[in-house]
């Protein structure tokens, strides 16, 4: 099994969700017998991914894909994942994530799990979510051999991944063929009032 994590970079940092989601998709990795790369837009990013042990670090190179924007996103990771074939994309499910990937979903033409708290491997992959606003917890399996899905902040722990030396390879792509009919303003931001409790490193209560 192949997985692929795509790695969310804003403002000089990597989103802590993301190290979460690549620590799940390396559990799944073990009980499969697969393999994890981690893949940004960012060459910041990626050089600091290559000190985790993973399989590669791929590094979507285009200038363009600094500036956020769903269309390129898409257009960008589609093209990746229709010359590397892998099983499983995996994402942090952040607000950013709930913007571009259900359009790559689409684009694709294969299933989106989104939210996921947890996974059980027996015969297949199982994966979990949580539903009727916690009170409940499902179990989903897929019949497809291709299908992303998305780790809620939480459901793994970034500090359970392991250190390594892992290789970067560059990817090219060509996004000149992408419509400009979006044109995204300023990204949410949570109210100056509240914590963003997800995003802190220690929680003192």
């Amino acid at each position: 099994m192949k997985l692929f994590v795509f790695i969310q970079h804003e403002q000089d940092k990597i989103n802590p969700v993301s190290i979460e989601a690549l620590q799940g998709a390396k559990e799944i990795a073990k009980e499969s017998d697969g393999t994890v790369s981690a893949v940004t837009f960012s060459p910041s990013a990626g050089d600091k991914l290559i000190s985790y042990e993973l399989n590669e670090v791929l590094v979507i190179d285009n200038p363009i894909l600094t500036t956020y924007n769903p269309l390129y996103y898409v257009k960008a990771m589609a093209d990746v994942v229709r010359s590397e074939s892998p099983d499983i994309l995996v994402f942090g499910h952040t607000y950013e994530t709930r913007d571009w990937v259900p359009r790559l979903s689409a684009c694709l033409d294969i299933p989106f799990v989104s939210d996921c708290i947890n996974f059980k491997m027996d015969n297949q992959l199982t994966l979990i979510r949580s539903v009727y606003q916690g009170k409940f917890n499902a179990d989903l399996t897929l019949n497809k051999d291709q299908f992303i899905l998305s780790f809620q902040s939480g459901a793994f722990r970034a500090d359970s991944l392991q250190n390594g030396s892992t290789a970067l390879r560059s990817v090219p792509v060509d996004l000149s063929g992408v419509s400009e009919s979006i044109k995204p303003e300023d990204k949410f931001q949570e109210s100056e009032k509240s914590v963003d409790l997800s995003q802190a490193d220690i929680i003192v209560s």
